[in-house]
């Protein structure tokens, strides 16, 4: 999904601005590395970070919707 967006690209360029400067793209942008930043800390238990995650029922439903909302939104992209 990051590939098929160019969502490393296009959050390098926005993340140094103010979120009401940035454009629509900038924002799927950063809601989808966000994402795949908090993802990434479930199957790890690196020292001093994510070995102190703790997911909840309520973390795992969320985490599956937006998942699931962004692959969706990704099969309707041109």
């Amino acid at each position: 999904m990051r590939d098929a967006c160019n969502t490393k690209a296009v959050f390098n360029g926005a993340v140094n601005k103010k979120a009401d400067e940035r454009t629509q793209e900038e924002r799927w942008a950063v809601l989808t590395q966000s994402a795949y930043a908090l993802f990434s800390g479930a199957p790890h238990d690196d020292e001093g970070t994510s070995e102190h995650f703790a997911w909840t029922r309520a973390d795992v439903v969320a985490a599956v919707a937006t998942a699931a909302g962004l692959l969706a939104r990704l099969e309707n992209l041109p």
